[in-house]
This record gives C-alpha cells, structure tokens and sequence, in this order.
C-alpha cells in the first residue's frame, strides 16, 4: 500500500474524488498523532496511473500545507511536521520548522523530498559505519 497523508479533509476529499473517478479503492483512517487523514492505495495499478496520482497528490500537498498554515496564523502558532513510515508499520511525525520546510520545498520537488526522507529513515532503521566511498562503489 501507497500512503498520501492530508491534514485537511476538504483537500483530502479532493483527492478521493479522483480516485473515485478512476475507480481506484482506497482505505482511509484517521492518524492519531495529529488527526491527520491517512488514504492508502494498493500498489497494484499502473505506473503511468501512480505518474498521475503522484502529481495529483503533490498539487494538492501544497494546497494542503497552505491551508494548514493559515489554520496555523489564525491560531497564532506556527508548525509543521514531516510523515514518518517506520519499519514494522509504525508511523510518526517529526516536527520541523515550517520555515526550512517550506524553503526546502521551493527547490526540490515533493517526490524528491520524500525520497530523501525515506533515505534517512532506512539508514536510522539499517545503521551501515562502512566508509561512504565503499558503498558508492557498491552501488555503481
């Protein structure tokens, strides 16, 4: 299963009218740490479809950061947290600066972003002390 997290339920609902559309099935359930809204989607459709689905969730990732900072203005707090898949199926959210978020997120693309936390995620999970040349030449 594929996961797109949503903080809004109106951006949420946005995204389930699509995959209504395409008719795609879809578990929801409600993330306990921040009630945020979790769609899963089976892997078992097309890359061309997940391409779409992709580039759909990314738009509506940004509408969703937005409305959720100024959910965040009207409360006078600023927050932001990134969505942590863990081995073992544990979720959890690590709190960041919505400022450095949002920079980050003006010069990298929301896939590559992720990319790069499911990176860090699996280093933390499988600690590798090898030197870094080693495991460049191994992957090449």
């Amino acid at each position: 299963m594929i996961e797109f997290l949503f903080f809004n339920s109106e951006i949420s609902q946005k995204f389930l009218d699509i995959l209504r559309q395409k008719n795609i099935k879809w578990e929801e359930e409600i993330e306990a740490v921040q009630d945020a809204i979790n769609i899963k989607v089976s892997e078992d459709i097309g890359d061309e479809l997940w391409d779409e689905l992709d580039e759909i969730y990314e738009t509506l990732s940004v509408e969703d950061q937005m409305m959720l900072e100024e959910k965040s203005d009207d409360d006078d707090i600023s927050t932001a947290g990134i969505y942590l898949q863990l081995a073992g199926g544990k979720q959890t959210i690590a709190k960041v600066d919505p400022n450095i978020m949002n920079r980050m997120l003006e010069v990298i693309t929301m896939e590559e972003f992720n990319s790069f936390i499911e990176t860090i995620v699996s280093s933390v999970e499988n600690p590798d002390d090898s030197p870094i040349c080693k495991k460049l030449r191994e992957t090449d």
